[in-house]
């Protein structure tokens, strides 16, 4: 497979730049692209590593906050383990991690306030963690959840990365809807507590050192040569605003209490990439193909909430490479296409994003997998939703098999 790589530079060229009243660029973009045997056939990275004068180059070893491009890799993890038969995709998590056998159901409250909880009527089980089908939802975002923290006392939420922050309620029964959630979370601690490790120790061996991914870890604070290539992260005040600082706040994981499965990890481009590179090649050191293949299955028997999700006010976060109204799914590893994109993806297409703004896709039909790599808040940045789009075009208009 060949692709125009004078075209895409060009695209990358055009969208990346350092004048800090720039409305309509980035400061940082990468692109690398696999073929089917998991050979890079593009590769290129723009811009600056920090807002610095004499700040160096961002290169695709540049180190990032991918946010929930966790999940993928999360999934693999915990499909590896259904893989070796340590435990089922319909089995009971709860006899795993005790704690989840004892969530309740937040069914609403009392007229004086009290919660109305209920014990689930169907089993917590690894599938529906994986779907965000379990009844979890992320908790910071739902009034429910708040007014129950409030009742009880609690002061944390998902976003602390403690233990306490991913335990609350399910917000309906398992199976019986779709929510966005830290259930990946809670796969990771299915994973920890089957591995006897922690879910970074558990990435390490059985990903990371096999796929010679050195610079992906939870815990940069103890990695200093990875904290001092971590790309800072620009922010957008608003749609047409340039790129700042923002208040100097960093978004990302500081010394974390748990290894967020759902997304606590820093990586590369070229890390990723080379996860990526091993799911479509089919590596059986990661996955074999019948674990691979059961990944990318859509695993809703009525998408109707994810697809109201991606079709909502979120859409050009959640969903910017898809028209709306196109048919989805959500599999074990990430959103799929139900369709075939004109110009763009094959249907049966996996993906998936983070909250700084990089992506991640997996054709198998064309045998084409690619990440774009930046770091941007807030999420669904216009800019490079617009670099995305162009690059993907460009990635379906241009390539050639050999």
């Amino acid at each position: 497979m060949s692709l125009d790589k004078s075209r895409l530079d060009g695209i990358l060229d055009k969208y990346v730049s350092a004048d800090p009243d720039s409305k309509d660029t980035l400061r940082t973009a990468a692109l690398i692209v696999k073929d089917k045997a998991g050979k890079t056939v593009y590769s290129n990275a723009l811009g600056t590593h920090n807002f610095e004068t004499n700040s160096p180059p961002f290169t695709a070893d540049s180190v990032g906050w991918i946010a929930s491009m966790t999940k993928l890799i999360t999934a693999v993890c915990a499909m590896q383990l259904v893989e070796k038969g340590n435990i089922g995709l319909d089995d009971e998590v709860g006899e795993v991690v005790p704690h989840l056998s004892k969530i309740e159901v937040l069914k609403g409250f009392e007229e004086d306030g009290t919660p109305i909880l209920t014990k689930p009527n169907k089993a917590l089980t690894l599938r529906y963690l994986l779907t965000h089908s379990s009844g979890f939802t992320y908790d910071a975002s739902n009034a429910d959840l708040i007014k129950w923290s409030a009742y009880i006392g609690r002061t944390v939420n998902a976003q602390s990365r403690t233990l306490e922050g991913i335990t609350f309620p399910l917000i309906f029964d398992p199976g019986e809807g779709w929510s966005y959630s830290v259930g990946i979370d809670w796969a990771g601690r299915v994973v920890e507590a089957l591995s006897n490790s922690t879910l970074g120790e558990y990435m390490e061996r059985h990903i990371f050192e096999p796929l010679s991914m050195s610079s992906t870890t939870f815990q940069i604070h103890k990695r200093p040569e990875l904290a001092a290539r971590r790309t800072t992260i620009a922010w957008r005040s608003s749609p047409d605003a340039p790129l700042g600082l923002g208040d100097g706040n960093d978004p990302a994981p500081k010394n974390p209490e748990i290894e967020m499965g759902g997304g606590g990890l820093f990586t590369t481009a070229n890390d990723y990439a080379e996860f990526l590179g091993a799911l479509i090649s089919g590596d059986s050191r990661i996955l074999k193909p019948e674990s691979i293949a059961e990944l990318f299955k859509p695993q809703l028997d009525d998408p109707k909430h994810f697809q109201a999700f991606c079709d909502g006010p979120l859409h050009d976060a959640i969903c910017p490479e898809f028209p709306h109204g196109l048919q989805l799914n959500y599999a074990l590893g990430g959103k799929v296409n139900l369709e075939d994109v004109p110009g763009k993806r094959r249907k049966g297409s996996m993906a998936w994003s983070g909250a700084t703004n990089p992506h991640w896709w997996i054709d198998p039909e064309t045998g084409i997998a690619a990440v774009i790599f930046t770091q941007i808040f807030p999420f669904g940045d216009p800019v490079l939703n617009s670099l995305y789009n162009k690059l993907e075009r460009a990635i379906y208009q241009t390539f050639k098999t050999e």
